[in-house]
């Protein structure tokens, strides 16, 4: 779908870091600046921080950098604490610890995927020309009803079939921030949502809804294509970066299915039918 930025709370953020390195041991080429308890705190790690907490900006005054390190080490106390309490045994402190875990190894592994091979400007202007050249651009509204387990789509699908509205099902359903438009997504171009989506609606007639449900790395989709309508091409220079990450999403998307198509994946989905 639209691209999403989303944004990192400090604790979130923190937790994570002690997740991930609360046991680790310092190496030759890494400069430790606290030791609380024994357990260490690295120039690495304060760096990590201010880059997530000031977008990127590395380059701070030393009183705030010192903000930055009262602050981990505060946290590293309360988590020294909490883990002394036994909370970290705790299922659900698990879990949590688990996902930060898995997010921050996905998000690792997406970002060397998209710098390990750069998009070449000829890949930029091939897909321009096939975008807006070739014939005239053209937008569409729809809606969808967004899930993530396939077997829920299907049951929306029958429901949809027996008479009841996609609105109605799409407030109750879906798991975007398009639910209380009733599964609006607003005019988009072709190549403002991801491949499997927007390859499904080009395949639409207007007031079609989808006979399958449609997936993409967001889960699966129920879509109405609603209308649609011709524009003017822009200039190559206003949508080269929007391009870039287009043809940097289906490389993402590829590789993703193509994990998915070598992976053992085994789950019970009878609890999903709405």
């Amino acid at each position: 779908m639209k691209r999403i930025t989303l944004p990192l709370l400090f604790l979130t953020a923190m937790t994570l870091i002690l997740a991930v390195t609360a046991q680790a041991q310092q190496t030759d080429n890494e400069k430790v600046l606290a030791r609380v308890n024994g357990e260490v705190i690295t120039e690495r790690e304060l760096d990590q921080l201010i880059a997530q907490q000031m977008q990127g900006q590395a380059e701070i005054p030393p009183a705030q950098r010192q903000q930055f390190l009262d602050e981990i080490i505060n946290l590293m106390l309360l988590a020294q604490a909490g883990e002394e309490a036994s909370l970290d045994a705790d299922p659900a402190l698990q879990a949590q610890i688990n996902n930060h875990r898995r997010t921050a190894l996905a998000q690792a592994f997406v970002r060397n995927l998209t710098v390990a091979e750069p998009v070449a400007e000829e890949a930029l202007r091939e897909r321009y020309e096939a975008e807006y050249t070739a014939e005239p651009p053209i937008e569409y509204r729809a809606r969808h009803i967004l899930v993530s387990e396939r077997e829920q789509a299907i049951g929306i699908i029958e429901r949809l079939q027996q008479g009841e509205e996609f609105e109605t099902l799409a407030q109750r359903f879906s798991q975007d921030g398009s639910a209380e438009r009733g599964g609006d997504l607003g005019w988009f171009a072709r190549g403002d949502m991801v491949a499997p989506f927007s390859e499904a609606v080009v395949a639409m007639d207007i007031g079609e809804t989808s006979e399958a449900p449609v997936e993409t790395r967001f889960g699966w989709h129920v879509i109405r294509l609603d209308d649609t309508r011709e524009t003017e091409a822009p200039a190559f220079e206003q949508v080269a970066g929007e391009l870039r990450m287009r043809l940097i999403n289906e490389r993402i998307q590829e590789e993703l299915e193509s994990l998915r198509d070598e992976a053992d994946i085994n789950y019970r989905v009878d609890w999903a039918r709405p």
